[in-house]
């Protein structure tokens, strides 16, 4: 994507993803000049490798003229104050997922980020994967028939590498298990695909990872189109991710994250292979596109906030042994 001059911006966090994305921005039209840490000292080699000042003072670095956006890698619950205040200076925001966790403080963030004019993008950045592209192609074209079902996984050993002092193993940060890191991947999908979700049954639990978030998580879905899903994630396992749409016609089904093999009746499954790239970089450079009103982000307010209620009664069943939750609506 070309755009008229580059955006500059600063990075807030500076962990493993805060890191991630600075690396990926490199040769994209964002331009990272600042980072804001809580711990400075851990991370001026980095910061210098990469040529940009560090600091841990938010409030100066949202003072700077010259920075026009900021990308949050922050802990899930610091999102909604960082977008508002940011959003009050006329920095553009780019954070990662999810928007926050209640449905009430995304609701404030988007608000604030209309009320300033300031482009809000959230990273879902498995939406830049071209096999699921073309996943969403078979779908609105029809060539899968009426939807019926959607089964999706997304995996990994993540919970074995936190520990209870670590944001990422609090069970506070991440309810529900992995739904907050990898689920909400595969939940953001189907809303993409099949709109707002109705109602949620979940369970949850911890059963061998020693921080207190839970390992082992399952949700039951029924969407507002009538279609159902199921979504699973596990933090204690090897790297899973797949995705199958079921429709009256046939079946797609991203069995990695470079494939779309599609299975129509009476007739022979094609498998298609797609070359990998750098979702962090693409999703990076569309939110600059953005803001120099070259295209558009893909994920919508909307959407960003429909999986944020679908996330908070994803919490509220499984919080309740499974009961049936009914998913706010977003108006």
């Amino acid at each position: 994507m070309t755009i008229s001059r580059p955006v500059t911006a600063a990075i807030v966090g500076l962990g493993r993803w805060g890191q991630n994305l600075v690396t990926a921005s490199s040769g994209t039209n964002l331009n990272i000049v600042q980072g804001v840490t809580r711990t400075p000292a851990k991370v001026t080699e980095f910061a210098a490798q990469h040529g940009f000042s560090v600091s841990d003072d938010y409030d100066a670095m949202l003072s700077d003229p010259n920075i026009e956006a900021v990308v949050l890698a922050t802990p899930h619950s610091q999102h909604c104050a960082q977008i508002c205040k940011a959003a009050g200076t006329g920095k553009h925001i780019f954070v990662e997922k999810p928007l926050a966790l209640s449905l009430s403080e995304a609701q404030d963030a988007v608000r604030s980020c209309n009320a300033h004019g300031v482009t809000l993008a959230v990273g879902f950045n498995r939406r830049f994967l071209p096999a699921y592209n073309a996943l969403c192609t078979a779908h609105h074209s029809n060539t899968l028939g009426t939807a019926l079902h959607i089964d999706a996984n997304f995996s990994g050993p993540f919970g074995y590498h936190y520990s209870a002092d670590m944001w990422r193993g609090s069970s506070t940060e991440n309810p529900a298990g992995g739904m907050a890191a990898m689920g909400i991947h595969m939940l953001d999908a189907m809303i993409h695909l099949l709109g707002p979700v109705r109602r949620v049954s979940a369970l949850s639990i911890r059963r061998v990872v020693e921080a207190s978030l839970d390992d082992t998580t399952n949700v039951q879905l029924e969407f507002e189109c009538g279609a159902t899903g199921s979504l699973t994630t596990l933090m204690a396992t090897q790297i899973n991710w797949r995705m199958q749409l079921f429709g009256a016609s046939g079946w797609a089904a991203m069995k990695d994250q470079q494939s779309l093999e599609i299975s129509l009746i009476d007739q022979e499954p094609t498998v298609s292979q797609y070359a990998a790239n750098d979702t962090l970089a693409d999703e990076l450079s569309a939110f600059a596109g953005c803001i120099r009103s070259v295209g558009s982000f893909p994920v919508t307010d909307r959407e960003a906030l429909q999986g944020v209620a679908a996330m908070q009664a994803i919490s509220r069943s499984a919080a309740s042994d499974g009961e049936r939750v009914a998913v706010e609506p977003v108006t």
